[in-house]
């Protein structure tokens, strides 16, 4: 019989290992699958098509199902204006056994903040609206609080101090526009008027549907702009889906989040770290911090979850993460953009009037450090699109810079991109809610794929 101290020995070392592994497991494998290679994910559903010089993009797209790093997700991207490749594999329901197509609808979280920059600057080109405008032209209340300085090309960049919110918002105040201005109006300069650059997670949206409001002589919202979307580039989006007349609800998918424990590991063995810095954790908590105010208090009723479950909350706009579309949806605006805003299919209309326009709002302005996400780089070019930078984001080999992408990412790991040099649209879309948002493990491979392939090609020709 063994000792208790060597009992303990051998107990304490195993227990711990099981644990480890259950907090570094891939989301959606089991554990036995993970320690033993039992019951691991197999039979996935795949649908679509692809273009055999970009089979290694279907071979790494098919392989995160089998890894566990996805339930339900799709995949589209144009080159030269051509679609290579349409993937949709996996789940939308895997208990109901409702298979993720082209047909499902997924929340794309803030990767909906590139759908806005466009319909926002196609109200500049017709002049309704002017980065460089004061926001308190259009909405003399905004001027209140040290925000009469604020343009809109504040607001587009993050730098217009209303990230934080200093009361909750409840679905009371988000479903009546009017209340919601009043509310935001009053809101005080987070920073007293100085352009500091700090993430607006869910604020922009509401600040940008109000000015939108304001210069549209039919009073319209984003939501009313980007479901004309779908008749004029075929590009599905849907910002309130439960109260849009017609549509089926029954295409949007669920999130699917980690286990619980998974959630809590990283945090829980931050805060123990004491030579890790723990401060982003524990803002996380402090219901004065700025993350918390922006997150939270921004959030209706302080749902924790974001995760936009609840049919009554999405009868409501909150534009800055409510867009419901799929892959091959952004994948179509992506692609137009890499083609400077000029349509890419015979009969359907540009982008912009003006070739100009793209030059503008893809300009690049600085690189301010976020005081809100301070360990994620958030660059943010003049139209309000985000800039991946190849050396910091994506590191595809053997490129230089012309490998930057210009785009939207959102939580959960949405993708929304473009090169224009290389004349690439890309998105990723997912209902596996996991990672750090963003292009992460299951999209960059496939990103890196993609840009060999094209880069190749066009060495060869």
């Amino acid at each position: 019989m063994l000792s208790v101290g060597k009992t303990v020995a051998i107990i304490v070392p195993l227990v711990s290992y099981i644990a480890y592994n259950a907090g570094h497991k891939a989301p959606y494998v089991s554990l036995s699958c993970s320690l033993l290679g039992i019951g691991c994910p197999s039979g996935i559903p795949i649908h679509g098509f692809v273009d055999d010089e970009y089979k290694e993009a279907y071979d790494i797209f098919l392989n995160n199902f089998k890894q566990g790093l996805d339930i339900g997700a799709s995949i589209s991207a144009y080159v030269d204006g051509r679609q290579v490749l349409s993937l949709q594999g996996g789940w939308q329901d895997p208990k109901e056994k409702i298979e993720y197509t082209n047909e499902t609808l997924q929340m794309s979280y803030s990767s909906t903040k590139a759908l806005n920059a466009i319909i926002i600057a196609q109200l500049v080109e017709q002049g309704l609206l002017d980065y460089d405008e004061l926001i308190s032209t259009y909405w003399p209340e905004f001027a209140e609080g040290n925000k009469e300085n604020v343009t809109l090309g504040d607001l587009m960049r993050h730098t217009s101090g209303v990230a934080a919110i200093d009361r909750p918002l409840f679905f009371e105040d988000v479903s009546n526009l009017d209340r919601l201005a009043d509310i935001i109006a009053k809101q005080p300069h987070n920073f007293d008027g100085e352009p500091i650059h700090a993430y607006h997670a869910i604020s922009q949206g509401y600040y940008q549907n109000e000015i939108i409001r304001r210069v549209d002589s039919q009073h319209r919202t984003l939501d009313s702009f980007a479901r004309e979307f779908k008749d004029k580039w075929k590009s599905e989006w849907y910002l309130k889906p439960e109260a849009t007349e017609g549509l089926n609800t029954s295409r949007i998918s669920p999130f699917h989040v980690q286990s619980t424990y998974q959630q809590m590991y990283p945090i829980v063995t931050n805060l123990l770290n004491p030579w890790e810095d723990s401060s982003f954790v524990r803002s996380w908590f402090d219901k004065q911090s700025l993350l918390y105010r922006s997150i939270m208090l921004a959030s209706m009723d302080q749902d924790q979850n974001l995760m936009n479950t609840n049919k009554t909350y999405r009868t409501v706009e909150v534009p800055s993460y409510s867009g419901h579309t799929n892959a091959d949806s952004m994948a179509k605006l992506a692609a137009i953009l890499a083609n400077r805003g000029n349509s890419i299919v015979e009969g359907e209309p540009n982008l912009f009037i003006n070739e100009d326009t793209f030059d503008e709002i893809t300009r690049y302005i600085d690189d301010p450090k976020d005081v809100i996400f301070p360990n994620y780089r958030i660059i943010n070019l003049r139209g309000g699109f985000l800039l991946f930078r190849n050396n910091e984001t994506l590191k595809i080999p053997d490129e230089d810079e012309s490998a930057d992408f210009i785009g939207g990412a959102g939580a959960g790991g949405s993708v929304f991109i473009f090169n224009e040099k290389y004349n690439i649209g890309f998105a990723y879309i997912t209902n596996g809610f996991h990672g750090n948002g963003g292009p992460d493990e299951r999209s960059l491979p496939i990103i890196r794929a993609i840009v060999k392939q094209v880069t190749k090609q066009k060495k060869l020709n």
